[in-house]
């Protein structure tokens, strides 16, 4: 027996690493509320048939499967969004309209594990029901740019995307639904070389092929939009285009797009999206930070039409990126010296406030002295120098 074992893909938490999550999850809850956002709360399993409603079959491969005593096959929650349209088309169809409603909770995936990518992870997020429309989407992507925020991450980006302005591209190319599959796959793994011989291969209009060929690397501001060639002979195409422009705009009146970048290649995996997406990135991590998008459509799988959108923010993965950022506050280390004592300690008083370490030179050295001084330290640390006259 393996006894001081844990399953693959799982993990121990230590007294601070608890303590971190904890933080993390009482700053959230106070920008939810902010907002109007009430926290509810879903079993940690559900029937698979629910799960597959959904978020579609091909989920199955990543769930953990068991059976209950009375024969039914029940699944751990790989997502959130699902349950919380279940509950509310259980609990609240009566309720009045808009829906604000946060969760944090533990997720489960058969996943292979490797850095940040886990079993078992952590997600908080938020999901506003009973509301269309451009401000109700602009809302939500502003709240989820404002929990990285508020827990920490100032370095980041949120890629957004409107996925009628694929669709429309692949409805047009009447082509099968498996070939349709493999087109959206090299599309959000932007995979150019393969999306290009793959439609080589297909009869597809050129104009078609080559819009569809530059979504994965049309990237940046509302200009990338005027370079899809088939986007005005495509009705469905141009509203979702339109849409996003609208999104765009009202998140400048949010204030947060210096955060905010057009990517078409975003177009999310599951199957319940409808309009806009969106994912969340740092430089510091290869993988996304958070996601979400409208999905208007999935709490009609449980008797209950109504609009809806939401995000979900991986707290495991935001903890690695905080981790990284703090340790190298910790690597690199100040001296202030200089020849105005008041301006000096203003000066390391500000670079201590910001996490760093800082030394203030209390012998009165030159420039070139200290600069010595540093020639010579062979610490762990990286120094650097800022001299004030």
């Amino acid at each position: 027996m393996k006894k001081r074992e844990i399953p693959k893909g799982l993990r121990d938490f230590l007294p601070e690493e608890v303590k971190a999550r904890r933080n993390m999850e009482k700053k959230a809850a106070g920008l939810f509320n902010s907002y109007g956002y009430r926290e509810v709360a879903t079993p940690t399993f559900e029937y698979l048939e629910v799960i597959e409603s959904g978020a579609g079959h091909h989920i199955r491969e990543d769930l953990f499967l068991f059976m209950d005593r009375d024969g039914g096959i029940v699944s751990l929650r790989p997502e959130m969004t699902v349950s919380l349209a279940r509950l509310a088309a259980t609990h609240l169809r009566d309720e009045r309209t808009p829906q604000r409603l946060y969760y944090m909770a533990n997720m489960f995936r058969q996943v292979q594990p490797q850095k940040a990518q886990y079993r078992e992870f952590w997600q908080l997020g938020v999901e506003l029901l009973g509301a269309s429309g451009v401000w109700s989407d602009a809302e939500v992507i502003t709240v989820a740019a404002k929990s990285l925020l508020e827990l920490g991450l100032k370095d980041f980006k949120i890629s957004l995307n409107q996925i009628d302005i694929f669709n429309g591209l692949l409805e047009q190319s009447n082509l099968a639904e498996d070939e349709q599959e493999q087109i959206r796959f090299f599309v959000e793994s932007k995979d150019l070389v393969d999306l290009s011989n793959l439609l080589e291969k297909l009869p597809m209009d050129d104009q078609l092929k080559e819009s569809i060929a530059l979504l994965p690397v049309l990237h940046g501001g509302l200009e990338v939009m005027k370079r899809i060639p088939a986007a005005e002979k495509n009705r469905k195409t141009a509203e979702a285009i339109d849409d996003l422009i609208k999104v765009y705009e009202a998140l400048q009146v949010f204030g947060i797009n210096e955060h905010i970048v057009v990517d078409m290649g975003v177009l999310r995996n599951l199957d319940y999206y409808t309009g806009i997406v969106f994912e969340g990135y740092s430089p510091d991590l290869g993988y996304g930070l958070l996601g979400g998008g409208r999905y208007d459509n999935l709490l009609g799988h449980f008797g209950y039409d109504c609009p809806a959108t939401g995000f979900a923010l991986g707290m495991d993965r935001l903890a690695l990126v905080l981790q990284k950022q703090q340790s190298k506050k910790e690597e690199l280390r100040y001296i202030v010296g200089g020849t105005d004592l008041s301006k000096m300690v203003k000066e390391a008083d500000r670079l201590r406030a910001q996490g760093f370490i800082t030394e203030l030179d209390v012998e009165g050295c030159s420039r070139e002295e200290l600069q010595q001084r540093l020639a010579h330290y062979h610490a762990e640390h990286e120094y650097s120098l800022i001299f004030i006259d």
